[in-house]
């Protein structure tokens, strides 16, 4: 006959030690995360002894009233004053013991959680030399990564964002996506989370994972279930706070637009053939920064025949490759600046130059000398062509050079285009047509952005597949082309203020940024709100305004 007391003793006690097993991993963790003043090793060391106590107690002692109130006793007085230095490192609310082990359940949920769905990958991801990255195993620990950075590339493809940023602070990470120019805060995450997808990130980006403080860059590349491909740089940063990671989406279609695809008017258009029909003087690009100024320049320097024309380029960041133009990258290093390296490039006898890192007397005393026999492209940060006309001939030591070498300036700025799938129709109040000088009594169709539910083809209320819900898909540019005329430069020598400049402009039927944008509205592109957000004005009223030709429909 079995000894039914004896089997529950025994049970008893093998249940007792499992018990303080799994309360010990939760010390060695907490004393590793959270109490990094302590002793690790000695902390570790009384765990493991309190351990072999309990066993010889249970084994010494094979009487269960006697046995238990003995391993109680040690393993409270153990708690209780675990519980006490606790409260004593982290405060009474952060230290309490239950609060910590409640966290660490979660977290240990977590790893679980992530690990489990490792396998399950939604996306398939590429190394640099377009190796594919294999799936780890459950007990690997990059598995937790896969599974955190997949949740995170999978959010990103679905909003079209071309830029993440992951930035530590004292909980974890925030996390924010960047999708048409717009940023969205996404859901932060815990230290544990954030960790592991950085480890992920920089293991596909062949990145060291030891270096946590100096900068690295690296590639990767992600495929969906349609077969669609998107390239990913991967940038880290070190801080005293821990590691920053961004993250951006390399889209080549982006720098490979014409003059006729960016969103020019025909007018526009017309004008600036007319400027790059020529391959002398100085052409200035002016956007704030991250306004498609690259682009723009690409675009410009596309308009040339690479083939019949010696065509170099002089970028400190090169986005792109031209067929048949010659990149020379700048790197500054000891004596070499940039007016060194465009002179070096000028000496190579170029048809056109895109400089568009110009910042400096030097370098722009270069380009002024060198522009009545070369066509250059240049970049400024300014907020229209005006100012940015400006900031060109401020740099220059000799104005007047520079006045006569320069033919047009562009200002443009991104504003995003109206989801066409979802989009609501609105007829817009004679007010507001007053308002934005448009005709009246034309009954324009205007549209604005939806972000609600739409309905599919059986009622169904359904996010947009298009847009995400978010109302807009895409950008498009607005522009103020500035072509300098004879009656131009002599009003920039006569010291010209920008009222009259802008009246030259007018009468040669120039349209401003906000009147471009305007137009777009009327077209059904864009929104009006979008217009005066990325312009960062109203539109003026009839009477404050230049004639201007009639929006179209």
């Amino acid at each position: 006959m079995f000894d039914y007391v004896n089997i529950l003793y025994w049970v008893i006690a093998a249940a007792s030690l499992i018990v303080w097993a799994r309360f010990s991993t939760f010390v060695a963790d907490d004393v590793h995360r959270n109490l990094v003043h302590q002793n690790e090793i000695a902390w570790n060391l009384v765990v493991v002894g309190i351990a072999l106590v309990m066993l010889v107690v249970w084994v010494t002692m094979p009487i269960f009233w006697l046995a238990l109130p003995v391993n109680l006793v040690i393993v409270g007085a153990f708690i209780g004053y675990y519980w006490k230095v606790r409260v004593e490192v982290l405060g009474p609310v952060e230290g309490h013991l239950l609060a910590g082990m409640m966290a660490g359940i979660k977290k240990s949920k977590a790893k679980s959680d992530m690990r489990r769905n490792a396998t399950q990958a939604q996306l398939t991801y590429l190394r640099k030399n377009e190796s594919q990255f294999p799936l780890p195993k459950a007990d690997d620990p990059l598995a937790a990564g896969l599974a955190a950075g997949d949740q995170l590339m999978v959010a990103a493809l679905t909003r079209r964002a071309e830029l993440i940023e992951m930035a530590p602070t004292d909980a974890g990470y925030s996390c924010v996506m960047t999708t048409d120019g717009l940023v969205a805060t996404q859901p932060a995450q815990s230290r544990q989370t954030g960790d592991a997808a950085i480890q992920f990130f920089k293991t596909l980006a062949g990145l060291s994972l030891e270096e946590r403080r100096k900068p690295q860059l690296g590639q990767f590349k992600v495929r969906d279930a349609d077969g669609a491909a998107t390239t990913w740089s991967v940038r880290t940063s070190g801080s005293t706070a821990g590691e920053r990671v961004t993250l951006l989406a390399n889209e080549r279609s982006q720098w490979e637009f014409r003059l006729d695809a960016i969103g020019l008017s025909t007018d526009q258009l017309a004008a600036l053939k007319t400027v790059t029909a020529d391959t002398k003087g100085v052409v200035v690009v002016a956007t704030p920064k991250g306004q498609g100024r690259t682009a723009t320049l690409y675009a410009l320097v596309r308009a040339h025949d690479a083939f019949t024309n010696s065509i170099y380029t002089l970028e400190s960041n090169p986005q792109a490759e031209i067929e048949g133009v010659s990149v020379v990258k700048f790197e500054p290093t000891g004596d070499t600046s940039y007016a060194k390296s465009l002179q070096s490039v000028i000496l190579k006898d170029p048809t056109v130059v895109l400089a568009p890192d110009v910042a400096d007397a030097a370098s722009a005393d270069h380009v002024v000398r060198a522009a009545t026999e070369a066509r250059f492209y240049l970049g400024v940060s300014a907020v229209d062509s005006f100012s940015g006309l400006e900031r060109w001939l401020s740099m220059a030591t000799d104005r007047e050079a520079a006045i006569s070498t320069v033919r047009a300036v562009v200002a443009q700025r991104l504003v995003r285009m109206l989801c066409p799938t979802c989009k609501v129709g609105y007829t817009a109040d004679e007010s507001t047509l007053k308002r934005l000088n448009l005709p009246i009594g034309k009954n324009i169709q205007a549209f604005k952005a939806n972000t609600g539910p739409i309905l599919d083809r059986k009622g169904n209320k359904i996010t947009c597949p298009d847009c995400a819900g978010v109302g807009f898909r895409g950008r498009t540019g607005i522009f103020e082309v500035l072509v300098v005329t004879d009656d131009m430069r002599k009003a920039l020598l006569a010291n010209a203020n920008v009222t009259q400049l802008k009246a030259i402009g007018r009468k040669n039927s120039m349209i401003l940024l906000v009147e471009h944008g305007i137009r777009k509205f009327a077209a059904g592109i864009t929104a009006i709100n979008e217009v005066t957000r990325v312009v960062g004005e109203k539109p003026a009223a009839p009477s404050q305004r230049g004639k201007a030709p009639p929006a179209k429909k």
